[in-house]
């Protein structure tokens, strides 16, 4: 329809020489664009503005009106600001400048939000006076639908930065008046947020007003970006430390406006099985006010699909920040996930304890038990040393179970005082105690309902909290502090230790019913030294998930290196030797790995453990050990003024772990 002939092209007017006539040449294409019904071929004008032109044409824009129309009042312009306020606090640094700098400049600088409402005006008094009669004011709409074509609907309908001259106003009443404009589009998805615009009478003219705004809206998008930023890191460290693992769900994690921030792979393939319209890689926003969140003003999925019991809340200082989005798939129709160390991903098993490495006989007699006791709601207590997979052991136990559909929540009990450990468990209201978060917060136990509870370390449970905890097991309810509520939960109990419960209760260190309640089902891992067929296939398979995940060369073992391997004790057990396994294939650049490639203190004849003192190799009778520990413990206590918290941290244990050894010793705090 258009012709270039004549027309010249680009977004910025650029006068020629005699810059009065320019503008006559445009007035007269203006008036022959209107009389011959919006052919432009051949006319005198810019591409842009040829098109602008016809776009207002088709949208039936009156070229006789005088003004911009109001479109908003007062009042309501105050709601259109709050569902735009993190524009406007982004902003607030260039309108400052503007407000400061424009002064005597007979110019302005305004703010729009996505459709073209003017927010806010900055600028010359006398300026922002002039402007009133033209409409140019806070509550104005200004996309080419309403007020033709001008710097800010010609900025909108082109995504450029754009600038609008005089004649080549589309309305007759803003043809005085020039503007330049920039699209603010959100970092996230290039979604247009809103426009910044410079404006004045004609004879403010500049050229430099394009870099100008374009660079004032380049500070607005990294504000919006470096806002963005903190508040997913927030949204990531409280979905983290709130939320456990789930195996057969996809997951979803979004802001408060519908952003996605992360999924799980099987996300798409869940919403996929249940027949929604939904996918995570189009960054399309998706509604949560439903359930708290904001009103999304850009086009966006509305969320009419997602089920009230999928979404669980996130909360910072007892306000919601985020959501996940927990979208439940086909059981056991999901892909496997990525292996631990102990994984074999073998060819396509469906049962979880086929991922776990073993064929010593004392570890198959385990992994028996442990099938067995997954088809049981009992609770399980696994019992081992430092870093052989009771945790693998406890979520194969969960995705082989009832309750594999449900959370995985994991704490470890050795972490924390008596008092953050019983908030962490039972949760609590707000006002509870000092520190407690506004709005109360969930505990463990609440969030594994319908799941599975790992408890680790569970022999570093403070006595006071026994009895409670017990409770809890008994009566299938919870008591947030600080509440009188009672919570129901429904939840499987998985407990873990690597210290003698028998002992501890012979001792008086832990309470006897509670014992027997969690050592229902009660499975002893072997240590790695007691294991030593099964090194070679863990090491393996280590070496495997290291070159699928972290796409490194082909290695192998040469046989030195595997009995070397075999002989070692492994103190750390599978945790250790798989961190000796990575440290070769990510430092050694041999094909073949010898005993070369061992870190230094694990080759034949070194250790990283043991003492250079020969007499480091006798072991000193049980009685005094026990007499040493109560020196120790003494001294701490005592240097610590009888803070326990102080000789805790002093002697690096939990001060739950403090208090049952000065139990054992019968030592007294200090008065």
């Amino acid at each position: 329809m258009r012709g270039s002939s004549t027309k010249k092209p680009g977004l910025i007017y650029r006068p020629g020489g005699d810059s009065l006539n320019a503008q006559r040449g445009i007035d007269r294409a203006w008036e022959q664009f209107l009389c011959k019904g919006g052919q432009a071929k051949d006319l005198p004008i810019r591409d842009v503005i040829a098109s602008s032109w016809e776009r207002c044409l088709s949208q039936g824009v009156n070229p006789e009106q005088k003004a911009a129309p109001l479109l908003v009042s007062e009042n309501t312009l105050s709601h259109h600001r709050l569902r735009n306020s993190d524009l406007l606090l982004c902003a607030e640094p260039v309108l400052e400048q503007a407000r400061l700098f424009l002064q005597d400049l007979e110019t302005i600088l305004y703010l729009t939000d996505y459709q073209g409402l003017n927010l806010q005006i900055v600028g010359d008094p006398r300026t922002i006076d002039d402007a009133r009669d033209i409409g140019l004011v806070e509550g104005s709409g200004w996309n080419e639908g309403h007020s033709g074509s001008n710097a800010v609907g010609t900025a909108m309908a082109t995504r450029k930065p754009t600038q609008v001259h005089g004649e080549e106003h589309y309305i007759q009443g803003f043809k005085p008046w020039t503007c330049t404009a920039a699209v603010i589009a959100d970092p996230y998805d290039n979604q247009m947020m809103g426009v910044i615009d410079l404006s004045g009478l004609c004879s403010i003219y500049d050229k430099f007003h394009v870099p100008l705004v374009v660079a004032w809206a380049s500070q607005i998008q990294s504000g919006l970006a470096k806002k963005t930023s903190d508040l997913w890191s927030l949204i990531i460290e409280h979905s983290n430390s709130q939320f456990g693992h789930y195996r057969n769900t996809g997951k979803l994690l979004l802001d408060k406006q519908g952003r996605l921030i992360n999924s799980t792979a099987n996300a798409a393939a869940a919403l996929d099985s249940l027949g929604i319209d939904y996918d995570p890689e189009t960054k399309r926003r998706l509604s949560m006010q439903r359930f708290g969140g904001d009103e999304i003003v850009y086009p966006h999925d509305a969320g009419l699909w997602v089920s009230e019991d999928w979404v669980e809340p996130i909360l910072h200082k007892g306000n919601i920040v985020g959501f996940q989005v927990l979208v439940p798939s086909p059981r056991r129709s999901a892909a496997k996930p990525t292996a631990e160390p102990l994984a074999a991903s073998p060819a396509g098993s469906l049962d979880p304890f086929d991922d776990i490495y073993g064929k010593s006989p004392s570890f198959q007699a385990s992994a028996d038990k442990a099938r067995k006791a997954a088809n049981t709601p009992l609770p399980v207590l696994i019992l081992g040393d430092t870093g052989v997979g009771k945790e693998v052991f406890a979520k194969a136990i969960h995705d082989s179970s009832q309750y594999a559909d449900g959370p995985f929540i994991d704490l470890n009990c050795g972490g924390f005082t008596r008092d953050i450990l019983s908030s962490e468990l039972f949760g609590h209201v707000e006002g509870a105690f000092t520190g407690a978060r506004k709005g109360g917060m969930m505990g463990k136990i609440e969030a594994a309902n319908g799941g599975t509870l790992f408890l680790d370390e569970i022999g570093e449970l403070p006595l006071e909290l026994q009895p409670v905890f017990l409770r809890v097991l008994q009566e299938k309810k919870i008591y947030r502090v600080g509440d009188i509520k009672p919570i129901p939960v429904d939840f499987r109990l998985i407990a873990a230790t690597n210290r003698d419960l028998k002992g501890a209760v012979n001792e008086g260190l832990f309470r006897k019913d509670l014992y027997f309640r969690l050592s229902t089902v009660t499975i002893s891992l072997d240590p790695l030294s007691g294991r030593k067929e099964d090194i070679e296939g863990i090491a393996q398979l280590v070496m495997t998930r290291i070159r699928k995940t972290d796409d490194i060369a082909a290695k192998r073992f040469s046989p030195g290196l595997m009995t070397a391997l075999k002989s070692r004790e492994w103190p750390g057990n599978i945790r250790e030797l798989a961190n000796v396994v990575e440290c070769m294939c990510f430092m050694s650049s041999n094909e073949t790995l010898t005993i070369d490639d061992l870190p230094e203190g694990y080759r034949p004849g070194e250790s990283n453990l043991e003492p250079e003192h020969s007499n480091a190799f006798i072991t000193p009778p049980q009685g005094n050990l026990d007499r040493v520990e109560k020196s120790t413990i003494e001294a701490a206590i005592k240097q610590a003024e009888g803070n326990m918290t102080q000789a805790a941290k002093q002697l690096g244990i939990a001060k739950s772990t403090l208090y049952q050894k000065m139990k054992k010793y019968r030592l007294k705090k200090p008065a």
